[in-house]
């Protein structure tokens, strides 16, 4: 599951200069900040460079966004609507079908500590908490009148990090042109609990938590896009290759190994992706989606990871613009030992 969230920038925190991971003191203040549901007007400022807490809000304002929960002006895959703090949840039910819901908040409140964030979004009767080191992140929902109820906890198994590094301060956050990332939780254990509109949905599997944010508008800077992580064996893998319109590749690659980080890079070389079956890179909107993609990434001293990932459901999609999917992956390192396991994955193809 892909948790992702609409936050605003936190201004005025006491960051530390170190590289380590911000451990706050016994007795360390929370500091929250209240978004209402509605745009705001005039410009809007993006952080880029890593600062004290990787899921700290990263905007000054909303107006422009690009998240799940965001104006649709921004992020044009939302149905319209005024509204720009949104609670969604989307599902694909073990019969086939989708369940798929917009609440809308009065508001949404968010309080970061350390690294971690916990937000509420007022009238939604949604909210997640984090703990400070990322270790953990439970959201609860309770809004039987929208047909959802239930929990969602997650573990973390990996360690978070930006686009091209670890988690430290002066780290850039940059992921494609005019584009953040920042990724809580690569990899972990989901415990998930729901009721979907009468139907029971319990399971424990592969979770994960990031979020994107920019001041632009999202097709303005996009023209293609492949993202996904995945648990191979015993690596943990985040990947991202996007074509900008700016007609350049922009890479992010991310594998560790019993909580250790083997790469991290945005580096060019450091990995390729690419479509596998009928469908020719670069994508088109007019061209068909692939069977899975073909990615090699560069582990260093480690030597080579090929993987094969391979779509087995389609979890979401939009007017052939915008898939997601959930499958299975195998590879090697090296060519050694075949590993198997699981990878949720998505597409945008927004040029011809």
């Amino acid at each position: 599951m892909k948790f992702l969230l609409i936050i605003y920038i936190l201004l005025g925190l006491n960051c530390s200069s170190s590289n380590a991971l911000v451990r706050p003191r016994s007795g360390t203040a929370s500091k929250s900040r209240t978004i209402p549901p509605t745009a705001v007007t005039g410009d809007v400022t993006a952080n880029f460079e890593s600062e004290c807490s990787l899921d700290r809000p990263q905007l000054s304002a909303v107006n422009v966004i690009v998240f799940y929960t965001a104006s649709s002006s921004g992020f044009t895959f939302l149905p319209p609507s005024p509204d720009i703090t949104l609670f969604q949840l989307h599902s694909l039910l073990p019969n086939g079908t989708v369940f798929d819901v917009f609440i809308p908040a009065e508001e949404a409140v968010i309080t970061t500590v350390g690294e971690g964030s916990s937000g509420d979004f007022k009238g939604t009767n949604a909210s997640w908490t984090g703990s400070y080191d990322l270790q953990h992140y439970k959201i609860e929902v309770n809004s039987p009148a929208n047909g959802v109820v239930g929990t969602f906890n997650l573990r973390s198994l990996a360690p978070g990090h930006y686009p091209c590094g670890p988690v430290r301060s002066g780290e850039s956050m940059m992921v494609a042109p005019e584009i953040g990332w920042a990724n809580a939780v690569p990899d972990g254990d989901a415990d998930v609990d729901f009721t979907l509109a009468g139907v029971k949905v319990a399971f424990k599997g592969v979770g994960y938590h990031d979020k994107n944010w920019s001041d632009q508008v999202f097709t303005n800077n996009v023209a293609s896009w492949y993202w996904g992580h995945g648990r191979l064996g015993h690596y943990s893998i985040v990947w991202f290759d996007t074509l900008g319109t700016d007609g350049k590749e922009y890479v992010s690659s991310f594998v560790s190994k019993h909580d250790k980080i083997i790469v991290s890079s945005c580096d060019a070389g450091s990995i390729k992706v690419r479509p596998s079956g009928s469908s020719p890179y670069p994508p088109k909107i007019s061209t068909p989606n692939p069977s899975g993609f073909m990615i090699e990434i560069d582990l260093g001293e480690e030597g080579v990871m090929n993987v094969e990932v391979t779509a087995e459901a389609i979890s979401t999609a939009a007017d052939g613009l915008y898939t997601e999917w959930v499958g299975t992956m195998t590879g090697s390192v090296n060519g050694g030992e075949k590993m198997t396991g699981v990878a949720s994955f998505e597409m945008f193809k927004l040029t011809n």
